[in-house]
Order: structure tokens, then C-alpha cells, then sequence
């Protein structure tokens, strides 16, 4: 057995697997020998391979409002590319979510950096933005005396 799997591999096998490692179209051959000679089958273009056409998504986001007074209530919004199928936001503060696009409030004053990971079947990718929420402390309307 002589088996030609039309990407540069060979087997010997009388059954061999095989893995094709990418897309395309292969020609498959099978040369069989016993002591009487040999017969070749070629089958042009036999086996046929997809790639995965699915990228990993990219991260990115917006918020409104990126600053104000506590507690402040800030909109994200996803607007990540390539199909993510699942979220986690870090807010910075010790909380997180796995909505598409939270509201989340800011309750003591600070400077917060927000994370957001999106992932699908094809891999993940993080977004980062540093000191991307100022909150300030509220103040009574009472002046000082």
C-alpha cells in the first residue's frame, strides 16, 4: 500500500487516518503491489477542505458619561467587532459584568480603568482604557463657614 494524500503526506497503512491541516482541494492516490505488479487510483480533487472562516473578535468599547459626580451611572457600550458571543466587563471598582453593554454605578470617588474581554468560538481579545472614568465627590450646596 502506497497511499499519497496530495499534501505532501504518505502512508504505507493498508488504513491509514489522515489530518489535512489546511483549506484546499487534494488529489488523493493509492498505488497496491503484491507479487503479481501494481494498480494506481488517483481521484483528482477528492477530498475537499473548509477553512474556518471565523476570526477572533476584536474589543472595543465607548461610555457616557466618562465623568461626573458619585454615584455616577455610566452607559458602555460594545462596539466590538467580529461576532463576540460572550462579554466580561471589569469596572475598575472590584465589580464586573457579562452584559453586552451595562449600565454600572460608580459610587466613591476615583479614577477607574475598565476592561473588556469579548470571546467566540474562534478566540478572545481584551480593551483596555486607562484612568477611563474620573468620579468625583458630590457636593451638598452648603457652603463652608
Amino acid at each position: 500500500w502506497n497511499w499519497s494524500f496530495g499534501d505532501g503526506a504518505y502512508s504505507n497503512e493498508k488504513y491509514p487516518k489522515h489530518t489535512y491541516m489546511a483549506p484546499g482541494s487534494y488529489t488523493i492516490s493509492l498505488t497496491a503491489s503484491n507479487a503479481a505488479g501494481s494498480n494506481t487510483l488517483i481521484k483528482n480533487n477528492y477530498i475537499v477542505v473548509t477553512g474556518n472562516t471565523s476570526q477572533a473578535p476584536v474589543a472595543a468599547f465607548s461610555a457616557s458619561p466618562t465623568s461626573g459626580t458619585a454615584p455616577l451611572n455610566v452607559l458602555f457600550t460594545d462596539t466590538s467587532t467580529g461576532s463576540p458571543t460572550t462579554w466580561k466587563w471589569n469596572f475598575g471598582d472590584g465589580t464586573s459584568s457579562t452584559q453586552k453593554s451595562p449600565t454600572h454605578a460608580y459610587s466613591t470617588a476615583g479614577t477607574y480603568t475598565v476592561t473588556l474581554t469579548v470571546t467566540n468560538s474562534a478566540g478572545s481579545n481584551t480593551a483596555t482604557k486607562t484612568n477611563y472614568v474620573t468620579v468625583t465627590t458630590g457636593t451638598t450646596g452648603t457652603k463652608p463657614v
